[in-house]
């Protein structure tokens, strides 16, 4: 100001560019340092983090969508329920003796209708009515044998992919807890006796029973877990704000 006060620049065009082009330097790369940048890379950090959680709610959404395929339940609250129901019915089974086959009739009349495996081999086929038949229904069998691989293949998706991938991002995991990971580890586990479908030979009546006992609350905490993550992690389609630290 004090040299164009003195026209001192009057013929000096080229040092007016050059001084010009140095003060515009003077505020432009600190304004883009210590606003643009940081700006910059937090709307980037927040579209991660938004992929981040979308791929989560999809996957979360696909995890239910395997866990509830064999199973006859509008959600995961009324498979809860009627999971709690085959528990209390398999209960006198534990404790008292059936000699008429009362008991057994019963738990399996509630059993097989929380089942729903599409239609059976042939025309003539009937659900298993006790333990016994249970063991030797191979057709039923196949299909929760495949139920357990899908839902198994998923459930390594959401520890090895998903929650690496949030955590990462910075947005907070609510991932299936201890008891959740040991009945997905346990479930229809044969060596340890926890299928029904599948029990060693020599194995009792009583065995079955335990088994069958060991797969419900399995599926019981699996369903919790299920419904945990669907709250943290809605559907894609649902409204969710995501914060980013």
């Amino acid at each position: 100001m004090w040299l164009d006060h003195i026209d001192w620049w009057e013929g000096r065009s080229f040092l007016v560019n050059l001084a010009s082009g140095f003060t515009s330097l003077c505020f432009g790369v600190p304004t883009a340092l210590l606003v643009l940048t940081p700006v910059s890379n937090a709307l980037a950090d927040a579209r991660l983090a938004n992929r981040a959680d979308n791929h989560a709610r999809s996957e979360v959404e696909e995890l239910q969508r395997g866990f509830m395929s064999i199973f006859n339940a509008a959600d995961l609250q009324e498979l809860e329920t009627k999971i709690a129901q085959a528990l209390r019915a398999l209960h006198p089974l534990n404790t008292r003796r059936d000699p008429e086959g009362s008991y057994t009739a019963a738990f399996f009349d509630i059993f097989n209708d929380i089942l729903r495996l599409g239609r059976g081999p042939t025309r003539n086929y009937r659900a298993p009515a006790n333990f016994e038949s249970l063991a030797r229904d191979h057709w039923q069998w196949r299909r929760v044998e495949a139920w357990h691989v899908r839902l198994g293949g998923q459930w390594r998706v959401i520890n090895e992919e998903v929650r690496p991938r949030l955590i990462e991002c910075g947005v907070a995991w609510y991932g299936p807890d201890h008891q959740a990971q040991l009945a997905m580890k346990r479930l229809l586990d044969e060596a340890d006796t926890r299928s029904p479908w599948r029990l060693p030979e020599g194995a009792t009546r009583q065995d079955a029973i335990k088994a069958m006992n060991h797969f419900l609350i399995d599926v019981r905490a699996l369903c919790s877990a299920a419904a945990r993550l669907s709250r943290e992690y809605p559907p894609p389609g649902a409204q969710r704000w995501v914060r980013v630290p």
